[in-house]
């Protein structure tokens, strides 16, 4: 399995256990799923005992009360964030990170630097064009200084799809 790192902050943000594609080589389109993530707790791996009674953490079968957690598969299993972003601050943001990245491309991968613009600029009108249809989320450590993971939901309205910058993320075997 592949993870895939964030070149500014660290921040693990994907893997390839997910389904993924890249999209004109800019950047990587990565299909989520929701789910429902329990701590049930079987009784028989502890002995079956109930709690005693006047417990506050016993279901109503008299067993331990389980809590369950629902959303993205990415977000959950990656630690991303919510952030929110208006129209002007979201522009801003991706300019100075387009700057960051391409200084980094300059000296890292030089011959990114051209396909990373010319797709970058194209992909900034698409979102700006649909930006309500976005939401936005940060790494686990919440530093705006990287990448901004775009979500957006296909034509169904069930299927959440992420956006990762190609060239913002290196890649590691795990």
């Amino acid at each position: 399995m592949k993870v895939f790192i964030d070149v500014f902050t660290g921040d693990e943000l994907c893997s390839d256990s997910y389904p993924m594609k890249v999209v004109d080589d800019v950047y990587y389109e990565v299909e989520g799923k929701n789910i429902v993530e329990s701590n049930d707790i079987d009784d028989a791996l502890i002995g079956g005992n109930k709690a005693p009674e006047g417990s506050e953490a016993v279901d109503d079968d008299g067993g331990i009360a389980s809590s369950a957690i629902t959303g993205i598969n990415v977000v959950l299993t990656h630690k991303l964030f919510e952030t929110s972003f208006d129209k002007a601050g979201f522009k801003d943001w991706l300019k100075t990170y387009s700057k960051k990245l391409k200084n980094y491309l300059q000296e890292n991968a030089p011959n990114r630097v051209q396909p990373f613009q010319a797709g970058m600029t194209k992909l900034a009108k698409e979102i700006l064009g649909k930006f309500d249809e976005y939401r936005f989320y940060l790494g686990e450590n919440m530093n705006t200084d990287g990448m901004v993971v775009l979500q957006f939901y296909r034509e169904d309205g069930l299927t959440p799809v992420f956006i990762f910058f190609k060239d913002g993320l290196r890649e590691e075997k795990y």
